[in-house]
């Protein structure tokens, strides 16, 4: 059953490009980042509410608190990116979360900085710069792309401090109710980003951005809680692989949806990037502490 949730979630992740592209038709990103975190928060209250009887959100920890920041920068660096680029730009958080924790888990965590760890950090950023660069002139890159490279490299970082605090708590708080506080500081701290741009649509109201909005909440919501349902069965190892190959799926989505091209600097840096967090999961095959990798998204 752990398999069937990983490859649920990976699939739900992978929509992800496509759903904030038609959400932009509407909203802006920092306002799209806002209403990931009310719907999914709503629901999670809900499911709280309809388990439990009641609702409990934990306002005074301090981890929670930075991971709920921590999120809200991967939403509302991630949202501008793609809005600003190409659907299937996202994909560049995965590597980025990745060598974050890891250099976490090695400086923090105390664990050793094996070769093969370089190795696959280095193909993992050699990716990272593939996509990035997808053939274009320096002054193009420098002009425009710049700027997304740095939002989804800040969306990555966001998006492992998110992890990191996730881990922390996960084996001593229900599932449903540390994602329901963690994205509860998460709305807050968008509020406050929102707030100062006045917020207002971009376009006319249309049913495609309505259901990207929708989903984009959804995936919030039910995303993180077939992680952690698969975690408790499938080797960690195992379920971020599986995770991982979101990649792919949201490169040949973006492509059908949207005709987003698809270069063969894109292929390449995909194939590099995806090597490289495998070689890097690889190694705690044999770790005594592999939890220390365990990724949101």
């Amino acid at each position: 059953m752990g398999y069937f949730y990983l490859i649920l979630q990976t699939l739900i992740f992978s929509f992800g490009g496509l759903m904030i592209k038609a959400a932009g038709t509407m909203v802006t990103p920092f306002m799209l980042s806002a209403l990931r975190f009310i719907i999914g928060v709503i629901l999670l209250l809900l499911i709280q509410k309809i388990r439990t009887g009641k609702i409990r959100l934990v306002f005074t920890d301090k981890i929670l608190i930075i991971g709920g920041v921590a999120k809200a920068l991967h939403y509302l660096t991630e949202n501008y990116g793609v809005m600003q680029g190409f659907s299937y730009g996202g994909i560049l958080v995965w590597p980025v979360q990745t060598i974050v924790v890891l250099l976490v888990s090695v400086f923090v965590y105390g664990e050793r900085f094996s070769f093969r760890t370089i190795t696959g950090t280095v193909l993992c950023l050699t990716g990272i710069g593939i996509v990035s660069w997808n053939g274009a002139s320096p002054e193009v890159f420098l002009s425009g792309q710049a700027g997304t490279l740095i939002a989804f490299i800040l969306a990555g970082i966001g998006a492992a401090g998110f992890s990191l605090a996730q881990k922390k708590r996960v084996s001593s708080m229900d599932a449903v109710e540390l994602n329901s506080s963690i994205f509860t500081f998460g709305m807050i701290s968008s509020a406050f980003v929102l707030i100062p741009t006045r917020p207002h649509l971009t376009g006319t109201v249309n049913i495609p951005g309505i259901i990207g909005i929708s989903l984009l909440g959804i995936i919030t919501c039910v995303g993180f809680l077939l992680q952690a349902a698969a975690v408790k069965t499938v080797s960690l190892l195992i379920a971020t692989i599986i995770q991982s190959s979101s990649v792919i799926l949201t490169i040949v989505w973006g492509a059908l949806f949207y005709g987003d091209p698809v270069s063969r600097y894109v292929i390449i840096g995909s194939a590099l990037f995806m090597t490289g967090i495998i070689i890097i999961n690889i190694r705690h095959r044999g770790s005594a502490h592999p939890s220390s990798t365990r990724r949101g998204a």
